[in-house]
């Protein structure tokens, strides 16, 4: 006759973690998943926060080394070429004046941008002189009221005088990047690198003194 063993029972308790091995990681694994998460979304929202923070926020001042936009001021659209009376083109053709470029920032903290201007009168045959002016940012488009001539077109130094290169703000006062001419440059090629710098002092723009 075949005998058949008793079935050996398991001691009670055994079972028990059998299953949390199995289960704890899985759950633990998921709240680590959960914290992950939530914590990225959080730290996602901050972070959108804080991008429209920093775009929108009122009063956010442009960097001092960089122009500012036309926002504020009446003379964003103002037709310079009409409004600018007060540069003798007869010499270069009389055919008009040309706009080079425009700038625009609140130099004096009146709050509203001043227009920075610079210009020449249109001539065919040669190089003309370039100005550059300041207008009164809260003044009328169609006729803007002029508090600065930066740079003249009378001066003709060694040809038609510097050429506007570019131009930086820094609080109160403005950097004029310049090209000019040596005895020896073509009218196409000024070779002189210059920088005047001007500041407002409550009254006018004043030229820095170079050592």
């Amino acid at each position: 006759m075949t005998r058949y063993a008793p079935s050996a029972r398991r001691p009670p308790g055994r079972s028990l973690p059998l299953c949390l091995s199995v289960l704890l990681p899985l759950l633990a694994s998921l709240l680590i998943a959960g914290c992950g998460s939530s914590e990225e979304s959080d730290a996602s929202k901050a972070g959108n926060r804080s991008g429209q923070s920093s775009a929108t926020a009122p009063g956010k001042e442009t960097s001092p080394d960089e122009p500012g936009t036309p926002e504020g001021t009446p003379l964003a659209d103002t037709d310079w070429a009409a409004a600018i009376d007060d540069i003798d083109c007869t010499g270069a053709g009389n055919e008009g004046i040309e706009i080079l470029n425009t700038w625009f920032a609140d130099v004096r903290g009146t709050g509203v941008p001043d227009a920075f201007v610079s210009f020449t009168c249109r001539h065919q045959a040669s190089t003309f002189p370039q100005q550059l002016e300041v207008y009164d940012g809260s003044s009328s488009p169609e006729a803007p009221e002029r508090i600065a001539v930066l740079l003249s077109a009378e001066e003709k130094a060694n040809g038609p005088g510097p050429r506007v290169g570019d131009i930086s703000f820094s609080g109160r006062s403005v950097t004029l990047s310049l090209a000019a001419y040596t005895p020896d440059d073509a009218f196409c090629c000024p070779s002189l690198r210059l920088e005047r710098t001007f500041t407002w002092n409550g009254e006018k723009f004043e030229r820095e003194a170079k050592p």
